[in-house]
């Protein structure tokens, strides 16, 4: 046949293509819609309408040319685009298939879901858009060419798609490649049937990680005052995460109140209801809680950093108003009406103070006629001018200026309300207020201004009332508390203003009598006193010390009452972070590994080791750490607190010449495998300063003199179940020294044996000694000791001494003992079994790649040296199995068995130089999993803020990462805020434990992974058999009694007779109160183990199997 040319009407029927001409018309239907022209292509207005007058599609997802709201993010109200076309839905609806109708509802549920889900994890919801929404929004901003062949492309692609019989409704190419580059923002209701697509399904289909990071808990208390409830049964205070309820009575925690998102910076009780707090986080927001009931009221945006909050009530009304002392470019204090939705009057705001020097402090009086602000060397006093108005825009304030000589480091005012005296009886009636305010300074200095508004009042008139008055604080002749030979650290007047008490960094409470002058001492608080709060009745003191504690005294006996503890290890703020320029000159020091470690026993318990006192004063030193804390981190709540090294808690701590006396500090810790032995090494070495007398002008000679007084002791010491406390029972001077000399050497590394008893030391002499304990012996019997009679006094000894070669052949001898290299540092490993035992050795050269060697511990003889890795700046060495873990200017792990390379993965430092990041990396070796963490601190730069050419870190963090060593990479990383100062692997399973710069502790686990049920066998199938004479039934009876008698005759078996069966159950275990006693009453109740690990020591009582002394025969 031959062929016959088709006509284009039979073509787009055939095709099912819509005419051109009906195309156009509902080209320009779809242009009227839009309030566009057609002759001129001018813009109509579209009509606005309530969001309540929108209706709700009903039908399928809508396609373009279906109605489609889009939210005015400016008024509120809701723009309706296109008016639906009733006919072109129908159509569609009907020639799509069932199988593609139930597709789209179920991508409508799907879909629907994605919001509240991207809201409930706290990220953005996922905005669903269709064609028509998006691009006809964004046809507003094209020009008219392209809006014109846009639409009439659009319009004519979804005719198309909705008359065929057997097309899939998606989404054109062309519409998704303009969905990704409009910016323009739509928000539509959740439900919207229009937000089928394929991209937002993704978001939501990430696998879990296989590792997860607990909340940090523990961090310091905020440096602000600490408030007491209104029946001062609560005492509140917080730190950068939370707002902590604590009771006074108890000393435990009671409520949390979260501040979300930002750090918390400030907190202030109502004025109003004692029963609601306001908080202030670094992202300029101010929270209204319900303390008591946990329950949020308001919230408001303030959009600045604030410091500080005062909290008054407003003149002739039952609402506060909020003084915040906000910073910006510039310091200003700002006075906020915060007001809820339930209150009649609005939020109002109205400045009265800006200063372009810092602000240290800020007191409100009076409802606030009167405001005191402190600054670096300079108190400024306001006063308001317009009392009889009492709305907050009318509130103006006359300020007076008085300068001081000295730094100004604490601040407390007082109202004194005296009653006039007159002949008069109006006269007498009328009260006078007085303000008193005490002023400590650097130098401990108290000066006490009385009255100090009438002496204003006078300058005030003598100068004609003009205002921004400077005048000396000295000239006014103030009265002078002298006793602290330091800084202030807080003064505060006593409720009837007849004392002052004060405290500062001598660790003395001193009360001060002003009618006699004497003075009442309370000394040895442990740490310098940073903040002193007196209770709303005055019997109570709650004193804020420089460790991370707090205590509450009572007024009469001076008798602690409450005492409040947190995580009290080292801390390292803010404007303690290194310069960039300046990183040669600057010590990393303070980001030095913190030693810490895991009590075997007690699983869920730290021990790390903690400065006695951190004023925020000293942020410049860095402090000795002569005190160990045990901290439980399951109840969260702190042990025992320990001195390990000399200390100057009650010895006087100045020398002559004026300068504070410098405590050891424990470099090493770490807890034998049994937990009954502690060893750790202490150092100390005499300040610079005080080698004056032995100078000579050559600085390697001074250095010489002072490395020759340089302390080591390597302490061991054993547990006393008695006192629960670590007994001293061996002290070893100086472990490595050099014999040449006569110098003492610096102890590099101290590891545990984690198969018995002893120690493993390597110092800069080159060489590992271990250490075992012996019992020692007198005629051949054991020496009794008073504190452990069983089994003897115990004393420790060198047990064996291995010398760590610098040649790359260790058995080369022919080497001339002057070219020996010196270490510049060096690390220990010991493998599960104990039985090796790993040195690495990093040399001061740097052409020098370093070794590690692997020494046998039974013989002391060194089988391998590892010269093929480069540990130039080596930090961290472990063994995993038969892997070789080293940290150095890389992670490399080396297969000891097979003698070669795993894989190397490098470090990307930044900001400083290779050799100060190494010595902050962690390493952390976990057996139970056969996995190791590793920790590297990241510092960014902050390249705005400079002073005189140089610019500071901003911010530092720490990348925590879990390896496993047969798997090239990491297997889960993380970034955490703070940089990680320790790493321990967790003692009771699976995970790690990190101790960062800010005092938290946060838990590194693995994810529990969803229970694997055993598939049972597939059943076999019994050949079933009927009784024909039985009428056809299963003859199941007498299965079933054949089934029991093999039951039977099996138990009878296994357990001998019958008699023995109730024999065995009237023989029960008997448990003893003393037993019960033992498991409940040897801790207080805040530091009980957990309710998991009591319920296993009772189930255990009860559990135990019963005494049988029966004589079973079988046969």
């Amino acid at each position: 046949m031959a062929d016959i040319a088709e006509s284009p009407l039979l073509k787009r029927k055939r095709e099912g293509k819509e005419p051109q001409r009906k195309r156009n018309k509902t080209d320009r239907k779809s242009k009227a819609g839009l309030g566009e022209s057609d002759g001129d292509g001018q813009l109509g207005t579209g009509k606005e309408v309530e969001a309540t007058d929108i209706p709700t599609p009903k039908s399928a997802p809508a396609i373009n040319g279906e109605t489609e709201a889009t939210s005015n993010a400016a008024n509120g109200s809701v723009e309706r685009e296109q008016k639906p076309s009733k006919k072109r839905g129908k159509k569609r609806n009907k020639n799509l298939g069932k199988k593609e109708q139930s597709q789209e509802a179920d991508n409508i549920a799907q879909n629907s879901e994605e919001p509240h889900q991207a809201l409930e994890a706290g990220l953005p919801p996922t905005e669903p858009t269709v064609n028509g929404n998006i691009e006809h929004t964004r046809s507003a901003l094209l020009p008219k060419k392209k809006k014109r062949r846009q639409s009439n492309k659009e319009e004519g692609g979804n005719d198309v798609q909705s008359l065929g019989d057997n097309q899939d409704v998606d989404t054109p190419k062309e519409s998704k490649s303009a969905l990704q580059n409009t910016q323009v923002s739509v928000k539509v209701e959740p439900t919207s049937p229009s937000s089928s697509r394929k991209p937002h399904k993704t978001k939501h289909t990430s696998k879990k990680s296989p590792w997860s990071v607990s909340a940090p808990f523990g961090g310091w208390f905020l440096p602000q005052d600490p408030a007491f409830s209104s029946d001062e049964k609560f005492l509140i205070l917080a730190n950068t995460r939370a707002l902590q309820i604590y009771s006074t009575e108890t000393s435990l925690l009671a409520n949390t109140l979260p501040v979300g998102s930002g750090v918390l910076t400030a907190y202030a009780l109502s004025a109003t209801n004692p029963s609601q707090v306001y908080i202030a986080n670094s992202a300029g927001l101010i929270t209204l809680w319900d303390w008591i009931g946990v329950k949020k009221i308001g919230r408001w945006d303030i959009g600045t950093n604030i410091r500080q909050i005062a909290v008054v009530t407003q003149p002739e009304t039952t609402q506060d108003l909020v003084y915040c002392h906000e910073v910006g470019s510039s310091h200003v204090i700002n006075v906020h009406a915060l007001r809820t939705r339930d209150q009649k009057s609005q939020t109002d705001l109205k400045r009265i103070f800006k200063s372009k020097s810092p602000i240290s402090n800020i007191e409100v009086l009076l409802g606030g006629n009167v405001v005191v602000v402190a600054c670096a060397t300079s108190v400024v006093i306001g006063r308001r001018s317009k009392l009889q108005k009492t709305t907050l825009q009318d509130f103006e304030y006359i300020w007076r200026e008085f300068t001081t000589s000295k730094r100004i480091t604490t601040l407390c005012s007082n109202i004194q309300r005296q009653q006039l005296v007159g002949e008069g009886k109006r006269s007498s009636k009328n009260v006078q207020d007085n303000l008193d305010i005490a002023v400590g300074d650097e130098s401990g200095v108290i000066h006490l201004f009385e009255d100090i508004l009438s002496v204003a009042a006078g300058l005030e008139k003598s100068q004609k009332k003009r205002e921004g008055l400077t005048a000396d604080l000295e000239s006014l002749k103030p009265k002078r508390l002298h006793w602290h030979r330091d800084a202030v650290g807080s003064v505060k007047w006593s409720l009837d203003g007849n004392y002052v008490i004060s405290g500062g960094d001598e660790t003395v409470l001193v009360i001060w009598q002003l009618s006699t002058g004497q003075q009442q001492h309370l000394p040895h608080l442990t740490a310098a006193i940073e903040n002193i709060v007196v209770s709303p009745s005055g019997a109570s003191y709650a004193i804020s010390l420089a460790n991370n504690s707090v205590i509450v005294l009572s007024t009469t006996e001076l008798e602690a009452k409450t005492n409040i503890i947190g995580v009290q290890s080292r801390r390292v703020d803010l404007d303690q972070l290194p310069r960039d320029s300046e990183s040669s000159f600057y010590s990393f020091d303070i980001f030095g590994q913190v030693p810490m470690a895991v009590d075997p026993k007690n699983k869920h318990q730290l021990i790390f080791s903690m400065p006695s006192s951190q004023p925020r004063c000293q942020q410049k030193r860095v402090h000795p750490e002569p005190y160990v804390q045990t901290f439980d981190f399951a109840t969260q709540s702190p042990v025992s607190r320990q001195a390990l090294t000399r200390n100057n808690a009650t010895d006087p701590n100045m020398g002559p010449e004026g300068r504070r006396i410098q405590e050891p500090s424990i470099k090493f810790l770490q807890i034998s495998s049994d937990g009954n032995w502690l060893a750790t090494v202490d150092e100390w070495s005499p300040p610079r300063a005080d080698m004056g007398y032995l100078e000579e002008g050559i600085p390697e000679f001074n250095q010489e003199e002072r490395s020759f007084r340089h302390e080591t002791y390597l302490k061991f010491w054993e547990w006393n179940e008695k006192n629960a406390q670590w007994a001293l029972q061996s002290r070893l001077d100086a472990p490595h020294f050099f014999e040449d000399v006569g110098a003492v050497a610096q102890v590099f590394d101290l590891i545990p044996d984690p198969a018995g008893l002893g120690f493993a030391t390597v110092g800069e002499d080159r060489f590992v000694r271990i250490w075992r304990p012996k019992t020692r012996l007198q005629n051949g019997v054991f020496v009794r000791g008073t504190s452990n009679s069983k089994t003897g006094v115990v004393t420790w000894s060198l047990d064996r001494s291995i010398e760590l070669s610098s040649k790359l052949d260790v058995f080369d001898t022919n080497s001339d003992p002057t070219n020996v290299l010196a270490p510049r540092t060096s690390r220990l490993a010991f493998s599960a079994d104990g039985s090796v035992l790993a040195a690495g050795v990093s040399w001061t050269s740097d052409a020098d790649p370093g070794v590690i060697q692997i020494i046998d511990t039974m013989t002391g003889a060194v089988r391998r040296s590892i010269t093929e890795l480069d540990v130039t700046a080596l930090s961290c060495l472990g063994i995993i199995g038969r892997h070789l873990i080293a940290i150095g200017d890389s992670i490399t792990v080396w297969d000891m068995v097979l003698d070669q390379l795993v894989y190397c993965v490098p470090f990307h430092f930044t900001e400083i130089d290779q050799m100060d990041t190494s010595a902050l990396v962690r390493l952390a070796i976990n057996d139970n999993d056969g996995t190791f963490a590793v920790a590297c601190p990241q510092f960014e730069t902050d390249a705005l803020s400079k002073s005189r050419g140089t610019r500071y870190f901003k911010k530092a963090t720490s990348k925590v990462s879990i390896f496993d060593p047969c798997l090239s990479g990491a297997v889960w990383s993380t970034t955490v805020p703070e940089v990680v100062l320790s790493l321990v692997s967790a003692r009771d399973g699976k995970g790690y434990i990190a101790l960062d710069s800010s005092s938290s502790i946060r838990l590194i686990s693995p994810r529990a992974s969803a229970l694997q049920l055993i598939t049972p066998p597939p059943e076999t199938v019994v050949p079933h058999y009927t009784d024909r004479t039985n009428g056809g039934q299963d003859d199941g009876m007498e299965s079933d009694e054949s089934e029991m008698r093999n039951i039977g005759s099996t138990l009878e078996t296994l357990t001998g007779s019958e008699d023995l069966l109730q024999n065995s159950e009237n023989d029960k275990p008997v448990v003893r109160t003393e037993q019960l006693q033992a498991i409940f009453e040897t801790k207080p109740s805040h530091a009980l183990p957990p309710v998991k690990d009591l319920f296993n020591a009772v189930v255990g009582l009860y559990a135990r199997k019963p005494r049988v002394s029966h004589d079973v025969s079988l046969g």
